[in-house]
Parts: C-alpha cells; structure tokens; sequence
C-alpha cells in the first residue's frame, strides 16, 4: 500500500424523510440566496421540489432556479446558472437529482469565479480552479456517486467534447440520501445506475498497487451487493430496503475510500466520453461496452496484475476462477440484466475514421490509466473491438 491522506467532509443524511434536515443543514451553510439546480420534472414527481419551495419561504430565503439540466450535462447550462449566481447573488447552490445535475452545479459552482470563456479552459486544465460556492444535494438515483466527491463531467456540444475535472472544492457540504425516491425507478435506470457504481468499484480495485487486499475485499463485497440487489429488483422484489442498499453502494463507490493506498485506473471513463458525448448514450450502458474491451486489453498487456484480481473477482461473483472467463460472465450478466455489450447493440458503428477521432479525443492529454498506459492507438484499437 501507498501512503494516503484522506478526508470525506460531506455530512450525509440518509434515509426516508430526511429531506425535513434541509432547514438545519441550510441553517448551518448560512444560506440567504440559494440557487435550485434541477432537471426536467422527477423532482416535481417526488414532491422535492414543493418541499424546498416551502422550506425556502419559512426561512425568508430568496430561491432561484437553474431547471432543465440534461443527462451528460452541457455547457451552456453551466453558463446559464453562471449567470444567475452572478444577477442575483447567490450564496449557496443547492442540486436535486441524480449525477447529471450535482455534475452541473458543481460546475457552476466554480464558473462563478471565472469568466464566461474560462468555464471549459478549467475542464481542459488550461486554467486552475481557485475559489467556489458552497453546495449541497439531494440524491434521487443510485449510480454515479456525486454527492461526496468533488469531481463533475460537463460535455461541449459546440466542440464535440466530454471531460472531467476533480477539485476538492466541489465536494458538496451535504447530502441527502432518500432511497424512497429511487423505488419504482425505470429499469433501464436501474441497470445504467448499477453498472455505472460497479465500473466506478472496478476503476479502483484494477490496480498496479501491490498488497491492497483491505481495498480489494471491500471493492468486492460492493460488488457483491449491487449484483445481488440489482437482481432482486429485476425480480420484482423492488424494496426501500433493497434500494437503501444499492443507494449505500453507490456512494461509497466514489467517495473515494475504495482508492485509498493505491492507484486507480479511469482510463475507461475516459475512453467512454468521446462516444457518450457525440451519441448522447446512457453513461451506465456506454460503460458497459467499454469496460469489459479495456478488461480484454488489460489481461492480454498486464497478465500479472489482472490474472489474480480477475480470479478473485471471479471466485466471488461467478463462482469460477479462470480470469479468461471472467470477462465473459460479465458481459453476460450485463446481458442478462438488458444492457448492450457492444455499440452494435446501441445500433452504432465505428469506422477506422471515427475510431481515430475518438482516440484523439480520449488522450487529448496524454496515455490513459495505471494498469496499461493506453495509448492513441491502444483507444483506437479499444473502440473497433467495442
């Protein structure tokens, strides 16, 4: 293991109601001048957004909206709310819904320290991020693990770009975890949720960091748990219980406690943006696809580190050892869940030309991951064999 220096600073508020500690946690963040910054109407559904309406007015806090944000989140959004910070003051961002949206008022956090053309500079690490607003979410769907972390991934409609920065000042102060809200979610949800925490355990636990076993069996009992619970839910069995469950998974599989001591990877998310960005795929299927190909390449380049965490996972989920077979049982279970394992199953087909694009796209700072350095022509190869 590697030395660490870790620190979690989000207090989380979980479970059924607890959207009633909005008032406390609001006091304690001394917000006067909030901005709401949510999607299209789940937040409307749920009853979210006329609690915090009427939370807003018994506190004599002026709200203001920041609606309409998309899955995969555009820039143009953050300029929106940019703006809105800046016309009216605010002192405080709060997001409700799922990734998409923290991903959005993180960005806007900081955008409103920076001029409008400097947003994307900071996401293409031209220009540092130095100051932002103090923020709090409340969580609706069990996937990306926003509410602890200080990362967001904003996408460039103009330029075609998807990236990503992380910034310890964008951890939010707060989080409220209402598994209630995720019951009944759609299955394509779901399954696009579970498998989006599963890559985040995987990013983590595939490693070149040598005698990280603590690590490696909390990744996997992570694993252990989205798997059963996904498969409970797929069954009917569609419980507050089962979706506490699965929303605990997904935070802890990007607060970052799974990482420490060693070195992740990543390079799939990153090979992931290229074609999200341009086909406005579900960021839990495009994973799907992209993961497994970077496992195939990794085992065939790194056979020493991959064998025994295939093995170990192997023994674990599939009740078979054998890391050639590993990848297989994954896809299949992907499979069997409903998600593609191809683009070919997303109806797309990547040529020689565009494969080239996105490889340049995906390494526009240079080779990607830990376990193999992936080069422009690696991501190329990567795409054709998706």
């Amino acid at each position: 293991m590697e030395n660490f220096n870790y620190k979690s600073p989000t207090r989380i508020v979980f479970g059924k109601d607890e959207i009633e500690s909005l008032p406390e946690l609001l006091r304690e963040a001394e917000a006067q001048r909030v901005l709401l910054v949510y999607g299209r109407k789940a937040i409307k559904d749920l009853g979210i957004y006329k609690r915090i309406q009427e939370i807003a007015s018994t506190m004599d806090i002026e709200l203001y909206e920041e609606a309409g944000v998309r899955p995969n989140p555009e820039l143009e959004s953050v300029k929106s709310g940019r703006r809105k910070v800046i016309e009216h003051g605010i002192d405080f961002i709060l997001a409700a819904g799922g990734g998409s949206v923290m991903d959005c008022a993180k960005a806007i956090a900081f955008s409103a320290f920076k001029k409008e053309e400097e947003i994307w500079d900071v996401f293409l690490k031209k220009t540092p991020l130095k100051r932002a607003l103090p923020l709090g979410v409340i969580v609706t769907m069990a996937a990306t693990g926003s509410e602890t972390n200080g990362n967001t991934v904003i996408s460039n409609d103009e330029t075609k770009d998807k990236t990503s920065i992380k910034d310890d000042k964008l951890i939010p102060a707060f989080a409220i975890i209402d598994p209630s809200y995720t019951v009944g979610m759609s299955k394509e949800k779901t399954v696009a949720g579970s498998i989006d925490i599963m890559t985040h355990v995987f990013e983590q636990y595939f490693s070149p960091t040598r005698h990280t076993s603590t690590s490696d069996y909390m990744s996997i009992g992570i694993l252990k748990s989205v798997v059963e619970n996904t498969q409970k839910i797929l069954q009917g069995k569609d419980t507050y219980n089962t979706r506490a469950n699965l929303s605990w998974a997904s935070t802890i599989a990007l607060n970052w406690i799974l990482q420490q001591g060693k070195k992740g990877d990543w390079a799939s998310h990153h090979i992931s943006y290229p074609p999200t960005s341009k086909y406005g795929l579900t960021h839990g299927y495009a994973l799907a696809v992209i993961h497994p190909a970077w496992m195939k390449m990794a085992l065939a380049e790194n056979p020493a580190v991959m064998r025994p965490k295939l093995a170990k996972i192997g023994a674990e989920l599939f009740a078979d050892g054998h890391p050639s077979q590993i990848v297989k049982s994954l896809m299949n279970l992907y499979a069997s869940w409903g998600a593609p394992t191809s683009f070919k199953d997303m109806g797309i087909t990547i040529d020689e030309e565009e494969a080239t694009e996105f490889a340049k796209k995906a390494t526009f700072s240079g080779s990607l991951g830990s376990v193999v350095k992936i080069t422009g022509p690696m991501a190329k190869e990567l795409y054709l064999n998706c």
